[in-house]
């Protein structure tokens, strides 16, 4: 059963009427401040713990010219598929197979299986290109070096053992070898990953945002909050620093907290 927030009356069903019985209080506006402010304080806390995540999703993609290099080489093999992995292979042709020839995917695997896996690892590799590319945005986070290590492995690694399945497949069917696009790839793939492993190891600055929350600085609020701080107590040290920000914003004190000149 629902009480009266201002002397804990317990209302009864045939109390509908917006003042409590008991005090008078206008139940729809009863402490509505307070509650608003709660609400506010809660908004800027939640925001305060998500900002970090932002500040460095953003410095992971153009915090520094390491990482937009790392955009760049990350992209740069995609632009080898379309030189001839060996004769008549390339992009084109895989596009070609799986969109027109769907009949020919499983000719492809029941009578080369060697070159199927070769073709399957090819796009394996290219498709962790886009994969790596999405999870850059975490790799300034919590293991995120790591992760995003192992993956950017995966293409090197993917791409050479594709041009092993297809030299074992050329060498059985005696058939075209591979050409100057595949080891070209394979190098720029190799390349990313070791740019990348550079990256984690030089580090990037994240330039975080200051948070506030009822104008106490973030870090100050969640300190205070550790510590068990009342909440009376913080709300006089909210409204000391609100007033200090305000005076600051009408040009009363500077930078530093001192009074400003006049």
């Amino acid at each position: 059963m629902a009480k009266c927030m201002n002397c804990g009356c317990r209302l009864k069903l045939t109390d509908w009427k917006p003042e409590c019985p008991e005090c008078g209080v206008n139940l729809n506006y009863c402490k509505a401040n307070e509650i608003l402010l709660q609400e506010s304080e809660k908004a800027e806390a939640e925001h305060a713990k998500f900002q970090p995540k932002i500040d460095r999703a953003k410095a992971a993609y153009a915090g520094s010219k390491l990482a937009v290099l790392r955009i760049v080489f990350t992209l740069l093999p995609v632009g080898a598929l379309f030189l001839p992995l060996c004769k008549d292979i390339n992009a084109v042709w895989i596009y070609k197979l799986f969109s027109e020839q769907v009949d020919d995917v499983g000719l492809l695997i029941k009578n080369t299986p060697l070159l199927a896996l070769s073709v399957l690892l090819l796009l394996i590799s290219a498709a962790m290109v886009l994969v790596c590319l999405i999870f850059i945005i975490t790799s300034l986070g919590r293991h995120g070096k790591g992760r995003t290590i192992a993956l950017y492995a995966v293409m090197p690694v993917c791409a050479a053992l594709s041009a092993a399945m297809y030299s074992v497949f050329q060498r059985q069917f005696d058939t075209q070898p591979l050409s100057y696009g595949a080891f070209i790839y394979i190098a720029l793939q190799a390349f990313s990953f070791l740019w990348n492993l550079f990256v984690c190891k030089k580090g990037i600055p994240v330039k975080y945002t200051q948070c506030y929350i009822g104008g106490l600085p973030s870090e100050e609020y969640f300190g205070y909050k550790e510590s068990g701080m009342s909440d009376s107590e913080l709300r006089r040290k909210m409204l000391v620093a609100l007033t200090r920000l305000q005076a600051k914003a009408e040009g009363l004190l500077d930078e530093t907290g001192e009074e400003a000149a006049v």
